[in-house]
């Protein structure tokens, strides 16, 4: 939850401005619903002014300024105020916001850890930062606490006040730094997260700042004491019964820090108003969701990959099963709680095309972290010395940033490999100032260009704060040989997959208990989990036909409990996705499957041979392939006389 920088009582609040704000709350808690009434005027708002002159900041508000120095509280806090009710992650304002706008484009790359650093915070590991003291530097305190401890005995002996003194301050110092170091159980104490050292760094500098601002106007500070909001993610949220339009600078969008001599920093290129609208691609799916259930051991693996993510050691995970079976929804999932520990997220997809769009999943994911930015000068800074080639990817960039320089003269092989490293460089620099997760979805309909991109981030995260997640399906190795080249060359890497089946029969009761938001009946959980068979997709697809159709609430609204099996058409959403999957198949391939379907859900293979007239040799090959697209499974474990005919 954000704090509230409340450091500043009422009662410092000037009258006339505390009289306003009381007034105004009075007049909106007696508003009536009804547009029209005359009592629901909307507070007209107070002008203020945040504006950057030089060394110094005008700041005032209602006719009434004052000036203060510089510092990177008030550039935290203008910032703020320019993007009010946006959230912005302290890693990002401590790294990204305050950065000095006199550096080189060739500089940016390391210029985020150098601020960072200058703050106290050191990012190699995001997570947890280590012992306080190491068993070296402990050892190397007491030693010299017991030189200590005799010099203070020789200069007492000597009657040296003077230097007795300074001694046992020193032997103090020491002492505390040890207490802070080990507990009282004598266990190492370890280190904040850069993110809580952040956060502590970031609240302290902006609560310093509003008290700077409440000498100069009490009633100033306290509407910042009330409207900032501090925390992992820090905010400003404007009160809606004091509204304040507040007046920048035109050239100065984005904060600015004086350089090291003084100097005031150099005006920029108006590259800083907001990223600009557009269709972005979301992580999330526009479509309603349903309860997630089950998938406990995934999600528990999947939380080691981001924990280690967290502390700097990155890796590629990769999502495999068959259609509706949840992959998109896992990596959904895993995007979402890794979001709320800090995690940026992105999200690329392949589509089936008859030709695919190389490197389509990396564009996706360029323009969004465009979309994300807090301003088209702080993306420029981000995509640094390799926005030439990023602009090869995503040539929109060019539209936004004309002056991007033009592409060099390269053999295709080697502008290749500088296409690839430029987008790793640039993904690399967005992880040392915040962890992220990229999802890269079915990866099966993906091109040679975009597999190999993969391959080549996959050689170079393991030292990033970086999560990859591919999903894909099974049973596409026929199809796409340059997939399986990858996925052997994952393996390789030791990059096993995380394969997806049914869910229990126990999830297909949770899951249909939030879709109806009632208890269903044993009956209609069994109908359901073995028409299913624990598929998630046809799960909520049979449901909802049943309910379209009227055939498990009765008029009474209870669930029937006679319901039969031949009753149940297929739906359409299914038959879709079925009739898609048969179309991978020949014609005689299709007539096997159509007279395994007439047998019914479990048949013999001699007995199929009777009924579709095929050989058994042939047989096999029909049934493997079949099997491979997850149409059929065996009925027991390497069975190959008895199979199992797959919703």
């Amino acid at each position: 939850m954000p704090d509230v920088l409340g450091w500043h009582k009422a009662s410092k609040t000037g009258p006339k401005w505390r009289e306003k704000i009381r007034m105004a709350r009075k007049k909106r808690s007696t508003r009536s619903g009804s547009l029209s009434d005359p009592g629901m005027s909307i507070p007209s708002a107070q002008n203020g002014i945040f504006r950057q002159e030089g060394e110094y900041w005008t700041v005032g508000l209602g006719g009434k300024a004052f000036q203060l120095k510089d510092s990177k509280g008030v550039a935290y806090l203008a910032y703020l105020l320019r993007n009010a009710g946006a959230e912005f992650h302290v890693l990002d304002l401590v790294g990204g916001i305050a950065s000095r706008s006199g550096e080189d484009d060739t500089d940016r790359l390391t210029g985020v850890g150098e601020d960072l650093k200058q703050t106290g915070i050191h990012i190699g590991s995001l997570g947890d930062a280590g012992e306080l003291l190491d068993d070296q530097a402990k050892s190397s305190y007491r030693r010299r606490l017991s030189e200590l401890r005799e010099e203070l005995e020789e200069a007492k002996g000597l009657g040296n006040v003077d230097r007795g003194q300074q001694l046992e301050d020193e032997i103090d110092a020491l002492n505390r730094e040890l207490a802070r170091a080990i507990g009282l159980s004598g266990r190492n104490r370890r280190a904040a997260s850069a993110s809580e050292r952040a956060r502590q760094s970031i609240t302290k500098t902006l609560k310093a700042v509003v008290a700077r601002i409440a000498q100069g106007d009490a009633a100033l500070g306290d509407i910042f004491s009330r409207c900032i909001k501090t925390g992992t993610f820090c905010s400003y949220q404007p009160d809606p019964d004091f509204p304040i339009a507040w007046e920048f600078a035109a050239t100065v969008i984005e904060p600015q820090q004086p350089s090291s001599h003084g100097e005031p920093a150099a005006v920029q290129p108006d590259l800083s108003q907001s990223a600009p609208p557009g269709l972005s691609v979301s992580l999330f799916s526009l479509a309603e969701r349903t309860t997630f259930v089950g998938r406990e051991i995934e999600r528990r693996a999947l939380r080691m990959i981001t924990d280690r993510a967290l502390t700097g050691y990155g890796s590629l995970v990769r999502i495999s099963g068959g259609p509706g079976v949840g992959k998109s929804r896992l990596a959904m999932e895993m995007a979402e709680s890794a979001s709320q520990v800090g995690f940026r997220c992105f999200v690329g997809h392949c589509y089936e095309r008859d030709e695919p769009v190389p490197y389509l999943p990396f564009v996706e994911i360029i323009e969004s972290s465009l979309s994300q930015a807090a301003s088209l000068d702080a993306y420029r800074r981000q995509i640094g010395d390799n926005a030439t080639e990023l602009a090869q990817l995503a040539p929109g960039l060019r539209r936004i940033f004309p002056n991007i320089p033009p592409p060099m003269e390269l053999p295709p092989a080697e502008m290749r490999r500088y296409l690839f490293q430029s987008l790793a460089e640039m993904l690399g620099r967005l992880a040392q100032n915040r962890p992220l997760l990229i999802v890269v979805e079915d990866l099966h309909w993906a091109d040679e260009s975009t597999l190999a991109l993969l391959i080549h981030l996959a050689n170079r995260i393991a030292q990033l704060p970086m999560t990859i997640i591919g999903t894909y399906r099974n049973g596409f190795s026929q199809d796409a040989p340059v997939l399986v080249r990858t996925l052997e060359e994952l393996i390789r890497l030791g990059v096993r997959p995380l394969k997806l089946g049914g869910l229990s029969k126990e999830d297909v009761a949770q899951m249909l208990h939030g879709l109806s938001r009632r208890q269903v009946p044993e009956s209609l959980v069994s109908l359901i989990f073995e028409e299913s068979q624990g598929n998630p997709f046809f799960v909520e697809e049979v449901f909802r036909h049943l309910m379209e159709e009227g055939k498990i609430i009765d008029a009474a609204g209870y669930f029937q409990t006679d319901i039969r099996i031949d009753e149940i058409d297929v739906p359409e959403n299914v038959r879709l996705i079925t009739n898609h999957r048969l179309e991978r198949l020949n014609s005689d391939q299709k007539g096997v499957l159509e007279a395994a379907a007439v047998i019914g859900r479990s048949f013999s293979f001699q007995l199929l041979s009777d009924v579709s007239q095929t050989h058994v040799d042939e047989l096999f090959g029909v049934i493997e392939k079949a099997q491979q697209m997850g149409i059929v499974v065996p009925e027991l474990p390497r069975a190959r006389d008895s199979v199992h005919l797959r919703p």
